[in-house]
């Protein structure tokens, strides 16, 4: 294996071509999962839609039972979308088949299992939720319909998973956004003009993900062989590995879902009936605002997670550290202006719901706050997962879901919506400052580096405009908020490509580079 310390130069400094070329895949890659997680914003239009049709109460209930969804999600996959970007970079075409053959088996077929017992006790689980009186006396009927989403669901993640680990990161965007999300938002509208008020939104949301995970499957056969993957067996040496590393990581990808969707179960399970599944509406709702913002470090981290393996593989630690710096001052000078235009336009952006949706204002700004200030730490917990000790992802994420839990049973009763939004800020940033602190004591990865201070400057003098604007954003007529957000998140990125970047950096930004004049390089 190549000693790091000799890597690339006599002073471990990669040439200017080859840290070039390694940005430029960071960045590709990024750009594609960008527009993947800005799936986000057509779910936000979505979202609006299904408040003004279905009201606050049952779209909350909706995005309870989907929270648990998802959650169940992060047991049923078995955490075999992380093992497949550690295993399928690092093995041989027949390998590649076989592991993902494995876990898309494995995945759907816990997955079912759990559908199927949840069904079965469909009654003694609705004891558990608060909805409304129109939606009370049909909540046995609304589980057993919605319990199949599961597997369904399972498929859709891990195919898609499946494709980012041949780092390939555009084509799960139509999947994911113009037919899963496309397909739900169509049919959700449908089903409310046909008059189905209680089951539209779950018999929408079903009908999209049968279609998406059918897609998805379509998708995998294009990167691998379909079917071998099919005779891929469930047991041997190789399921084994991936078993073992797979599961060993549930406890941190369980805590992960955790972090985004115990908020909307805590504060349905904690206020009494109408009240509890309005919360749970009136939360979702600032969280999925908030996760546009989210979508800037999470891009990174699907890009850099199968790129490390790779780079690890090969003891290219030079290569590694540029890559983790590179993403980090990115996703911090990004999400610097992104937070603060998210912020000032939260009330607009609220507008355009019923009345009572003004009371996730607050909340929204403060969970743009605490991605801000999680997008500091990088793509660090990415690194620790693919390249720590197995434990530290779960030792992480159980440090901040006691501190998520915690700080919940202290704020919510008090301070409902906003109380439960500070709650998870604050968790996540106890996981994510951990991440970053080991992937310093443990591999010597510091990202701000010289290449940081410019870009970071410039990225806090176009922010501190925005910030200051706050304040009064409460007061400003529809839609001088957005507009203002909207200029001034295009003049930032402008500043910041121009002003901020160095050389390379600009370079690996392809066409968006050529914002900035980039004077001849020297010659080697």
């Amino acid at each position: 294996m190549t000693n790091p310390e000799n890597n690339n130069s006599e002073n471990n400094t990669p040439d200017f071509a080859e840290t070039s070329e390694n940005l430029a895949r960071v960045a590709g890659g990024a750009g594609f999962a960008f527009l993947g997680q800005m799936g986000a914003l057509v779910e936000a239009v979505s979202v609006i839609a299904f408040t003004w049709f279905y009201g606050a109460a049952t779209f909350g209930l909706f995005a309870v039972l989907w929270s648990y969804v998802k959650v169940s999600t992060a047991v049923s996959d078995a955490a075999m979308t992380t093992a497949l970007q550690r295993f399928v970079p690092k093995t041989d075409e027949a390998g590649a088949d076989m592991v993902t053959g494995y876990a898309l088996k494995f995945s759907t077929i816990l997955a079912t299992l759990f559908a199927a017992v949840a069904w079965y006790y469909a009654p003694e689980l609705a004891g558990f939720f608060n909805a409304a009186e129109t939606d009370a006396g049909q909540l046995v009927t609304v589980i057993r319909i919605y319990v199949w989403v599961l597997p369904f669901w399972t498929i859709v993640e891990v195919a898609t998973a499946a494709v980012r680990a041949r780092r390939t990161f555009g084509p799960e965007i139509r999947v994911r956004i113009f037919y899963e999300q496309g397909l739900r938002l169509v049919a959700a509208v449908g089903f409310a003009l046909a008059g189905f008020m209680t089951y539209g939104l779950f018999l929408s949301h079903l009908v999209s993900v049968i279609l998406s995970a059918g897609l998805a499957l379509r998708l995998v056969a294009k990167y691998y062989n379909f079917g071998a993957m099919m005779h891929a067996p469930l047991t041997g040496p190789m399921a084994r590995e991936v078993f073992h590393y797979g599961w060993s990581l549930v406890p941190a990808n369980l805590i992960k879902k955790l972090f985004s969707e115990f908020p909307v179960m805590f504060l349905n399970f904690m206020l009494p009936g109408a009240a509890g599944a309005s919360a749970g509406g009136y939360y979702a709702v600032a969280r999925k605002i908030a996760s546009a913002l989210q979508a800037v470090r999470t891009t990174f981290e699907y890009v850099i997670a199968p790129l490390a393996s790779e780079k690890h593989g090969d003891g290219d630690h030079g290569a590694l550290k540029d890559m983790y710096a590179y993403s980090t001052r990115l996703s911090i000078t990004i999400a610097l202006p992104f937070g603060a235009a998210l912020i000032l336009a939260r009330h607009d952006i609220l507008a355009v719901m019923k009345p009572e949706f003004q009371a996730a204002a607050i909340a929204i700004a403060v969970l743009c706050a605490g991605r801000i200030i999680e997008a500091a730490t990088g793509p660090s917990s990415a690194l620790i997962e693919m390249l720590g000790h197995r434990l530290l992802p779960a030792i992480n994420g159980i440090a901040g879901l006691a501190t998520l839990l915690i700080l919940g049973n202290m704020l919510i009763p008090e301070y409902g919506v906003t109380g439960a939004a500070f709650a998870a800020a604050a968790g996540i940033n106890a996981t994510a400052i951990l991440a970053f602190i080991q992937t310093l004591v443990i591999y010597g990865l510091w990202p701000y580096d010289r290449f940081a201070f410019k870009p970071v400057c410039v990225s806090l003098l176009t922010s501190a405009i925005m910030f200051a604007l706050i304040p009064y954003s409460k007061d400003w007529a529809a839609p001088i908020g957005i507009i203002a957000s909207v200029g001034g998140l295009l003049l930032a990125m402008a500043m910041l490509i121009r002003y901020g970047l160095s050389h390379s950096d600009a370079v690996a930004l392809g066409r968006f580079g050529k914002l900035k004049k980039i004077k001849k390089l020297a010659e080697d």
